[in-house]
């Protein structure tokens, strides 16, 4: 798998997540993920997956993936036309080394996966013809 797959759709729905996950493991197995990073993919895919499905849509949408191996690194395109949210910006749940009762609500997932995986970028933009969340994993294969 050295070129990037086509996008694939899938509802945006809870009942679809398992074949969501699996598709994307499948892929990097293909790709030669090491088991290590097969665990932190699976984090990530959970994580960027049931936020999606959770928090993008008011009424039934979709969510589009795609995988590559891309060098050294697998990486996962999410791409969604929910609500704008840039997983990226801010600190997440804040202090880490306080209380969990001294941190903000949420954000500890999304703090996890940047701990995993080795570059992540956000866009918002054109995604075949309308506006859309894209976000880009990449974790290092070995």
């Amino acid at each position: 798998m050295e070129k990037a797959q086509e996008w694939r759709e899938y509802p945006a729905t809870m009942e679809m997540y398992d074949a969501m996950r699996d598709d994307i493991m499948k892929d990097a197995q293909a790709a030669g993920v090491s088991e290590t990073g097969e665990i932190k993919l699976e984090l990530g895919i959970e994580e960027m997956l049931v936020n999606i499905i959770k928090y993008a849509y008011d009424d039934p949408g979709f969510v589009w993936v795609r995988t590559e191996k891309e060098g050294e690194f697998f990486r996962i395109d999410f791409a969604d036309r929910g609500r704008r949210f840039n997983p990226l910006a801010g600190n997440g749940r804040g202090a880490y080394d306080n209380d969990d009762e001294d941190c903000e609500e949420g954000g500890l997932g999304i703090f996890l996966v940047r701990k995993n995986f080795d570059r992540m970028e956000y866009a918002y933009g054109d995604f075949r013809g309308k506006e859309a969340n894209i976000l880009s994993l990449w974790l290092k294969m070995k």
